[in-house]
């Protein structure tokens, strides 16, 4: 798997480039907007070890109900 980094455009979390199926959207936030599958996390010092989300999350994802 590459792991390069990117940071997401909307919520500024890190992770990884190719573990997202949208361009420059991190995979927590691709999922909770538009549904697109999201990682099974397994965080291993602050990052998931699978696609690199560090955890963070905008201000608009807090505020949304599931």
């Amino acid at each position: 798997m590459n792991r390069e980094k990117n940071i997401c455009s909307e919520c500024e979390s890190e992770y990884f480039k190719n573990s997202s199926k949208m361009m420059d959207l991190c995979p927590n936030f691709a999922h909770k907007l538009f549904d697109y599958p999201n990682c099974e996390h397994k965080f291993e010092n602050g990052n998931c070890s699978k696609c690199g989300w560090n955890s963070v999350t905008s201000e608009f994802l807090k505020n949304q109900k599931e």
